[in-house]
């Protein structure tokens, strides 16, 4: 339990440091959530949130399946300075927790430079025509006011990271992040490497739990298997990708035994370029794959004796050395073996740069990776790679509609604007207006309209463990009616003027994801492929139930179900946990209303506030204020309409 050590508790840290769009003096945390991959991104240097919290994902991938990938990851930064001296700033290291990383990081916020979240989908409530990806999220940091770690000397650095996602089935494997190092030092700086280090670590948070010291089971860090790929001609023919990739620097890990099947997938770091490009020695890698057991991280930037050295007989490479070593710490070497488990960490970096000049920029480009296995991995950073070099375009077609949600009795119903050509004046809206999305979107390929119709996605269920596309069922399709595909024609449009699809036949109180995602057709002028929008860029989990009382024939007598509630009934969903996952629905209440539970000597053990003006029903997880696992026994429930101040009393009985 070794990075468990101090760590504080994941509620308050939840509440204070990782809520989303909420400044936490002044760390700002935020995470992609349009592709399959979720990763947090910080301006403090670091991506990744250190499994922190079970609210947040840290590299989560497929996103909403409990599976991680990432511990913590960071830039590296090393030089020379007009003195002679070498100095390194690290945006992360070797740390047990996010509060001990904290104290060790070298990168911080630059409170002047705001963090800009857009995105190129007209959708988007972020929409600017400048973001580059369907997730466009741009921090600023610098290495001047960190000193906590001693021996930081800045080397006067200001950092620009452009973190790009995509939603589009065949781009949401990876994140992009763009690190463009600025010298604001007012000196030269020489011999510049640039790096990415990171600490991944796959698992199940739901097997293995990262965040409780005192779960049953924790996390394992001590089956990592790591390793690298580099292209052909650098002498590493065992660990070579021979076709069609001969650009690839890549470290690479997956999980020894897989979670007994619950974490088989890998995640990656691929170098995909610089600017200007780097220039090494005759005969020297222009990357170096360092790999080594966590907490072996070199003590100093330069070289150094290690303090048990007192002969000094044996002088050890500094984290500038290794940056530039040309290593590629792969299979099985005297020193060590690397083709074991272990807790493994990896830095991969770049250069020399000769020269960064004042207020001059060098522009380095990593993409984290992750796939189904090793295929998967090469094969989705490839596509990385491909964006890259074509200035991060990803071809697109409309943009997933916005959802509403509204329930029935075993019903769901989605609706959503369709968009229009012409606003209220009757003037014809811009090409990249978002009113015009998705029926009307014009494509900024070919300048025409593209929007060819809609399906709609649903899976049952709370956890998305694979490729949401390979799991959820498409349970309609709509074509308009143009002699292209199907012509099976649009939803209808409801009173509202908005599309609308119903989904009959569910199960009151059970988890169902929904996505509609617009496709374009192909155009065979152009030679382009159908296009289709994210899964992710609108899913949502929702639980059909009735619609709150007295709203559209909402029901006006309360009641909970399973009633009586027994341990293990179907309505737990997560297997092998006691208390967590645990789940039972109070139905039929007013859209604003109060849920008092009494057990039987009067004591409130539950205070619930439900507020929602399209779902009649609220969740409580059988725990008690503060939060303990309640007894069996017969209960009260008191709920007050907090509109009317009208009051409901029922009995619940669990049974354990």
């Amino acid at each position: 339990m070794r990075r468990l050590a101090g760590i504080l508790t994941a509620v308050s840290l939840a509440t204070t440091l990782f809520a989303v769009g909420v400044e936490a003096s002044p760390r700002k945390d935020m995470y992609t959530n349009v592709g399959i991959i979720g990763l947090t991104v910080t301006n403090l240097g670091y991506v990744g949130n250190g499994f922190v919290s079970p609210f947040q994902p840290s590299c989560e991938y497929p996103l909403n399946s409990h599976v991680e990938h990432m511990f913590l990851g960071g830039i590296w930064v090393g030089a020379r300075t007009p003195d002679g001296s070498i100095h390194v700033s690290t945006g992360a290291q070797d740390a047990s927790n996010l509060v001990a990383g904290d104290e060790i990081r070298e990168f911080t916020d630059d409170p002047d430079e705001p963090v800009l979240i857009w995105s190129n989908s007209q959708n988007s409530d972020n929409f600017n025509p400048a973001a580059l990806a369907t997730q466009h999220i741009q921090v600023v940091f610098n290495d001047y006011a960190r000193v906590e770690s001693g021996n930081h000397v800045p080397l006067g650095l200001k950092v620009v990271l452009r973190a790009l996602a995509w939603g589009n089935p065949y781009a949401d494997d990876f994140v992009i992040l763009d690190y463009a190092v600025i010298n604001i030092s007012g000196g030269e700086l020489r011999d510049v490497y640039v790096g990415f280090w990171n600490d991944t670590s796959v698992g199940n948070t739901e097997q293995n739990n990262p965040y409780d010291p005192q779960a049953a089971q924790g996390w394992n860090y001590y089956d990592d298997m790591n390793g690298g790929w580099g292209p052909p001609g650098w002498g590493l023919p065992a660990f070579a990708v021979p076709e069609n990739d001969d650009k690839i620097w890549m470290m690479y890990e997956h999980d020894d035994d897989g979670d007994e099947g619950l974490a088989t997938s890998w995640v990656g770091c691929r170098l995909l370029g610089t600017i200007p490009a780097v220039e090494p020695a005759e005969g020297q890698r222009p990357v170096s794959y360092n790999s080594w057991q966590f907490r072996h991280v070199p003590a100093q930037d330069d070289e150094y004796y290690a303090d048990d050295d007192i002969e000094h007989e044996n002088l050890l490479p500094g984290k500038y050395q290794i940056m530039g070593d040309g290593a590629f710490t792969v299979g099985e070497t005297q020193e060590i073996d690397y083709t074991i488990p272990s807790d493994w960490v990896g830095l991969l970096a770049t250069g020399p740069f000769p020269y960064l000049a004042p207020d001059d920029t060098i522009h380095v480009t990593f993409a984290i990776t992750c796939g189904a296995d090793s295929l998967s991995l090469l094969a989705n950073s490839k596509v990385a790679q491909v964006a890259y070099d074509d200035g991060f375009s990803i071809p697109a077609g409309p943009p997933s509609p916005v959802l509403d949600f509204a329930f029935e009795n075993d019903t769901v119903i989605l609706s959503w604007a369709p968009g229009d050509s012409l606003d209220a004046e009757g003037q014809p809206l811009p090409t990249d207006s978002p009113l015009r999305s998705p029926e009307q979107h014009i494509s900024t390929i070919t300048g025409r309209p593209d929007f060819q119709g809609y399906r709609i996605y649903r899976y049952q269920g709370e956890v998305i463990s694979e490729n949401p596309y390979a799991i959820a069922t498409l349970v309609a399709q709509f074509d308009k009616i143009d002699g292209v595909g199907f012509d099976t024609g649009l939803p209808p449009l409801n009173d509202e003027g908005k599309r609308e699809f119903r989904d009959t036949g569910l199960l009151d109180g059970f988890p169902y994801w929904y996505s509609v995602v617009s496709y374009s057709a192909p155009d065979l002028e152009e030679g382009l492929p159908e296009f289709q929008s994210g899964f992710n860029e609108n899913a949502r989990l929702v639980y059909p139930g009735p619609a709150p009382a007295g709203r559209d024939g909402g029901s006006t007598t309360i009641g909970v179900y399973p009633n009586p509630y027994r341990a293990g009934s179907m309505f737990d969903n997560r297997s092998g946990e006691t208390e967590l996952g645990r789940k039972i629905w109070f139905t039929g209440l007013p859209a604003r209303s109060r849920i008092q539970v009494f057990n039987l000597a009067g004591e409130v053990v539950k205070t619930l506030y439900h507020d929602d003006p399209v779902s009649g029903q609220e969740p409580w997880d059988l725990l008690s204020d503060p939060v303990r696992a309640i007894a069996s026994g017969l209960y009260i429930y008191v709920v007050k309409d907090l509109d009317t101040g009208e009051i409901q009393r029922g009995k619940l009985v669990i049974i354990k």
